[in-house]
């Protein structure tokens, strides 16, 4: 995927199906969809949605600050993070460091509690890596993890401890595990005996990670990962993040989100969109984020950003 810092074009667009607002947002920039950057420093509105914004990146693995207040977007398309906020807008977060040629699929981002931005590169089963941006600027890409291995999910405990989801591939059959990863090159697997984990979340001293194939959320304690157990059975689950009431979020190709209840009932949260890839959610504001990815794109691409009330 090739470096770029063409920002986002601004474009105005029609009320869409979801019932809300669509509008792009640009990098240089601006007021959000429904929000508002005040003046004489008052406080931005929050755009609760339902809110729709056109992208011309790729979204993928969201995470959601809140702590700053901040939502951060992996960029498939261009191999780099954004960030939105309600004051702002879309902007450029950072340039991610470059790849081998042919090594698409940025995972899920996350924020480590020392400002590094973390996120894993898929790699087609030849050029897997985790590559990272310091508070400061400096990118790097984690050492001597092996290539092959296929990571997606990625999830950071409040002690920092980073862990990611992996799975490889022989003769078609997927064999997976949750690891723990350090970015000076450790990656030591915790949860194994998964075939394709996808999402991946840490809640409290549980570990939970969505089985894209086998169509199940597993949950095992940290400590005691040999005592994992189904939570919920749902078609393929994706990536994943924690909800009000110990519950989760996860899409799907079907263009539906799940909300999984700590007792493991799915209930369909909304429907309507393309494929849901990422989903990241405001405790503070009460609000979901949805990576709406076109995965037609004989048709054109349409990917958007999605922001649903949690009510």
């Amino acid at each position: 995927m090739a470096l770029t810092h063409v920002g986002l074009a601004l474009i105005l667009a029609t009320l869409v199906g979801c019932g809300g607002n669509e509008s792009t947002q640009s990098t240089g920039g601006g007021a959000g969809a429904g929000g508002s950057g005040g003046s004489g420093g008052s406080a931005p509105q929050v755009d609760r949605g339902p809110t729709t914004i056109a992208l011309d990146g790729d979204p993928n693995g969201l995470y959601w600050d809140d702590s700053q207040g901040v939502l951060y977007l992996a960029d498939d398309n261009q191999n780099r993070i954004l960030k939105w906020t309600d004051a702002e807008g879309l902007s450029l977060a950072a340039d991610l460091p470059a790849g081998p040629p042919d090594s698409p699929g940025l995972g899920q981002v996350v924020r480590t509690p020392d400002g590094t931005l973390v996120v894993p590169r898929f790699g087609g089963g030849t050029a897997g890596d985790v590559v990272f941006v310091t508070a400061d600027g400096q990118g790097g890409v984690v050492p001597n993890l092996d290539p092959v291995r296929r990571r997606i999910g990625l999830a950071v405990a409040l002690d920092g401890t980073l862990y990611d989801s992996y799975f490889v591939s022989n003769n078609g059959t997927k064999f997976g595990a949750v690891a723990q990863l350090d970015l000076t090159g450790a990656e030591v697997n915790v949860l194994e005996g998964l075939d394709k984990p996808v999402g991946v979340v840490v809640i409290g001293s549980d570990l939970y990670a969505s089985e894209q194939v086998a169509g199940r959320i597993v949950k095992a304690p940290i400590a005691a990962p040999d005592q994992v157990a189904v939570l919920a059975q749902l078609d393929t689950p994706d990536l994943l993040c924690q909800g009000p009431a110990g519950s989760l979020f996860t899409g799907g190709k079907a263009g539906d989100v799940r909300q999984i209840g700590a007792d493991g009932k799915v209930n369909e949260f909304a429907g309507g969109f393309q494929e849901i890839r990422g989903v990241a959610y405001d405790p503070t504001h009460k609000r979901l984020f949805l990576s709406d990815h076109d995965g037609n794109e004989s048709d054109g691409v349409t990917h958007k950003l999605q922001i649903l009330p949690v009510d």
